[in-house]
């Protein structure tokens, strides 16, 4: 079972049993309680926006160790991944690091597997298909990024 939480809507799923939950975040069916999994995604979310990347990390990575298949902390923890890799690619521009490129290159990476983990939670996940698409254009796998 996965764990989808909307941002647009007070609907969520159940991690164990899939039933739907409503407005009250515990599950009706077996009693599961998501009100903390969704507090730690909202909080990912703010760090990220604020820049503070490592505490978003945190908190998606605290959501996975809880339940693994939840593909929005997989893609919340992408989104943060390739945020900085697109950082690192601004300052290769700026700069002449030599490590700038390197670096992107593996938050680019390491974002592909988060997409592709939110992808095999939830195969019809177009957000995660896009920004997997997004990154493979960044690597310069054009022909990949196409299919």
């Amino acid at each position: 079972m996965k764990i989808t939480i909307s941002d647009y809507k007070d609907i969520y799923h159940c991690p164990r049993c899939g039933n739907k939950i409503e407005s009250n975040k515990i599950c009706s069916e077996c009693g599961v309680d998501l009100s903390e999994i969704i507090e730690l995604i909202a909080q990912g979310r703010k760090f990220y926006d604020l820049g503070k990347y490592p505490n978003a990390i945190e908190c998606y990575d605290k959501v996975i160790k809880r339940v693994s298949n939840c593909s929005e902390a997989w893609c919340g923890k992408g989104d943060v991944l390739l945020k900085q890799g697109e950082n690192s690619e601004n300052k290769k521009s700026c700069s002449n690091c030599p490590l700038c490129p390197v670096l992107s290159e593996v938050f680019y990476t390491d974002a592909m597997k988060c997409y592709e983990k939110a992808i095999k939670i939830n195969p019809n996940d177009s957000y995660a298909l896009y920004q997997k698409e997004i990154i493979l254009g960044r690597l310069g796998k054009y022909s990949k990024a196409k299919k």
